[in-house]
């Protein structure tokens, strides 16, 4: 081909290019900007830009809402599910990444002028008063033309011309997808919040652990943080209060929880400027500091609380005495008034709670899950004589949700399996000890002295009758060791055999979830009809478990679940419920002496 000729066709390959880099935009819309027809995932959309794919979203589903919050990223652990059941209302969640006032008033602006808004919650912060109030110009923190002004051609070009990487990641990630929020998809759609299920699973109770595992998220640099922006953030304030109360809007400002790292770095005079500006403008509920605060373990990262935070903030504002929280946990500032300063109270809120494990008790005992009668009674001797209380599943659960508190040197009692010999041999000792204990019974197993319909003789299990005189006594509490998913491949005639709550090879994710929910229902059908209540914890087999099987569980009633991990320290904390999470214990053999079991429980006690 002749130079001339190429010439000639260089400026139609580059139309060809472009129309194809366009079309790809249109049809893939990485940004939500287009109505993303073709994959219809609003959550990658809004991870991209929360602040166009956002209100794309609302301009197809608005109907569905009459209330919203709005804020920076940290608005994103107020459940609109509890707003709405406590103000009957149904809240969506508008928060976006960054502190830009002008945002909120501009978002606040728009929702009252196009859609109906019953009630509005404004979340504030300390960096709301640090930050200049100014538009984003790139893909992914530009507003929305609709929101702001400008030109719809321009936006809408700016989208459409957009480089075809955006694009092709989001057809690479869309490959690459999972049950599970990844990187690329971190919202939950319907409520606009933070998908938060995999941060909520991790067991974050024991500090040094935490902090060894996400330090780096909590260091805030040296520099001190200047609040220059206060002014403009007061403004934009009195705007959405005058707005709100031209319409007719309920309007709620928060000043946020903030991380002790975070406003230990801003002038408290300035601080205090800030607080009082707010309160010559609105009445608000003030959070920043309290007990909260000090412990990094309430917060995922230096500028995010946690969804359980969120739960408590929302629990104090509408008066929610079920929801436990620190006594120093936020006021009320009425408009006008004076905020005084307030140090934040110092109160325990954890304790480490240290789990036994057996399994069948029999004349001979062994090194791996049979125990003497004579070397249970042995141990719990020592123990109790040593000053340790055992305490039930339900109390650990009534300690974390509601505050309850524990006796002095908690411990737990389990026994796995639901062998015929936790009644006959450890139930009486138990009794005569007045020592609590959990039994994790497997479902399909009561009363059996044979493995299912196979014919082959298996250890007796007790039966309904005899767990039912069990937990009448108070002692002994049943819980879940699944109710099939500790099969015993010998017994088994299927080819894979879920010998513990893991997928079978080639499972697919949704499968196992499918049967991990179906293990669920029959287990709760079954333990209902017996003991007319719900299980609230579950062990799993052999110890075995993954953060889709817990994400899976704590969305389906489990509350408590534990493993077999004897090196981890089970350090629960008032108000945040994942510390309940994979509870570690130790497998007591006969082996082991009455010593080897205090020295064990006081390690896990021990600074």
């Amino acid at each position: 081909m002749s130079a001339k000729k190429w010439l000639r066709m260089l400026p139609f390959a580059l139309a060809a290019a472009l129309l194809l880099c366009v079309l790809i935009n249109l049809l893939v819309d990485p940004f939500g900007v287009f109505g993303d027809r073709l994959l219809r995932w609003d959550s990658y959309d809004q991870t991209n830009n929360p602040r166009v794919a956002k209100l794309e979203y609302l301009e197809r589903h608005h109907e569905e809402y009459d209330s919203y919050i709005i804020g920076s990223s940290s608005a994103a652990s107020y459940d609109t599910e509890r707003l709405n059941a406590y103000t009957g209302a149904s809240f969506y969640n508008l928060f976006v990444y960054g502190c830009n006032t002008k945002d909120y008033s501009d978002f606040a602006a728009y929702l009252i002028g196009h859609y109906e808004v019953k009630n509005l919650i404004l979340n504030l912060g300390i960096n709301e008063a640090a930050t200049p109030t100014e538009d984003g110009t790139g893909l992914t923190d530009r507003p929305h033309y609709k929101v702001n002004g400008g030109s719809p051609l321009a936006f809408y070009l700016k989208y459409a011309l957009a480089g075809p990487r955006y694009s092709l990641e989001k057809l690479r990630s869309r490959a690459s997808d999972t049950l599970l929020p990844q990187v690329f998809d971190v919202f939950d759609v319907q409520s606009g919040c933070y998908d938060k299920r995999v941060r909520d699973v991790e067991n974050v109770g024991d500090l040094a652990r935490y902090e060894a595992s996400y330090g780096a998220d909590f260091s805030c640099d040296d520099q001190s943080t200047y609040l220059g922006q206060i002014d403009a953030c007061v403004q934009a304030v009195e705007q959405i209060r005058d707005l709100c109360d031209e319409r007719g809007v309920r309007l709620t400002v928060i000043f946020s929880p903030v991380y002790s790292g975070q406003w230990e770095k801003v002038d408290a005079q300035e601080l205090q400027r800030y607080r009082q500006a707010l309160a010559e403008v609105t009445d608000y509920w003030d959070f920043a500091q309290s007990a909260v605060s000090d412990d990094a373990r309430y917060f995922y990262d230096a500028t995010h609380f946690r969804n359980a935070v969120g739960d408590m903030v929302l629990a104090k504002i509408f008066g929610d005495d079920s929801v436990w929280m620190p006594e120093d946990f936020g006021r009320r500032i009425a408009r006008g008034t004076q905020p005084v300063e307030q140090t934040p109270a110092q109160s325990a809120h954890s304790v480490t709670v240290p789990i036994l494990m057996y399994h069948h008790l029999a004349a001979e005992g062994d090194d791996a899950t049979v125990i003497t009668p004579e070397r249970f009674r042995a141990q719990l001797e020592a123990v109790k004589a040593a000053g340790w209380h055992a305490v039930s599943m339900q109390e650990l659960y009534d300690y974390v949700y509601h505050g309850a508190e524990l006796p002095e040197k908690p411990f737990c009692i389990t026994l796995d399996d639901g062998y015929a010999s936790n009644y006959e041999l450890a139930y009486p000792i138990l009794k005569e000890l007045n020592l609590k204990a959990t039994i994790f019974s497997i479902g399909f197993s009561f009363g059996c002295t044979e493995y299912k319909d196979t014919g082959n003789a298996i250890t007796p299990h007790f039966t309904f009758e005899q767990a039912r005189e069990m937990t009448a006594s108070g002692l002994i509490s049943i819980q879940s060791h699944t109710f099939d998913m500790h099969q015993w491949p010998p017994f088994e005639t299927a080819a894979d055999v879920r010998a513990t709550m893991s997928p079978l090879p080639g499972e697919s994710e949704a499968d196992f979830q499918a049967a991990i929910l179906a293990d669920v229902k029959a287990y709760r059908t079954m333990y209902e009809a017996a003991f007319g209540a719900a299980p609230i914890a579950l062990a799993y087999p052999e110890g075995v478990y993954s953060t889709l099987t817990e994400v899976t569980l704590h969305e389906n009633g489990f509350a408590i679940t534990l493993c077999t991990d004897p090196a981890r320290r089970n350090t629960l904390v008032k108000g945040l419920p994942q510390t309940l999470c994979a509870l570690g214990r130790l497998n007591v053999a006969e082996a082991q002496t009455p010593q080897d079991i205090l020295d064990y429980l006081e390690s896990k006690i021990a600074n």
